[in-house]
């Protein structure tokens, strides 16, 4: 199975922000990106409840831009905007600055 390059970036970015493991977390480890990217992993097998109440499948990340959903992304693959400014590429874009900013 090849895991989601957006996916990737995520477990990254939880090992940069020293989160892992992220079942350590009662609900989903939530992270603002940027100024439009937001985050919220959940790492359990169960569904859990982000902070605003969106219920996210298990070992699955819930992906907002600018407040509203962009994206479900899991190991075997998932769905994000296709927009100008909100798709993949954006998306990865903007962990990424994060993660060349050490």
């Amino acid at each position: 199975m090849n895991i989601p390059e957006a996916l990737t970036v995520v477990m990254k970015l939880a090992k940069y922000d020293k989160v892992v493991p992220i079942t350590k977390f009662d609900n989903c480890w939530e992270r603002q990106i940027d100024d439009n990217w937001f985050i919220a992993f959940n790492g359990h097998k169960e569904n859990k409840l982000t902070s605003t109440k969106v219920e996210v499948l298990g070992f699955t990340c819930y992906v907002e831009f600018n407040g509203f959903p962009a994206g479900i992304i899991d190991p075997s693959g998932g769905i994000i905007a296709a927009g100008e400014i909100a798709n993949e590429d954006t998306f990865i874009e903007a962990i990424e600055g994060i993660l060349n900013v050490s």
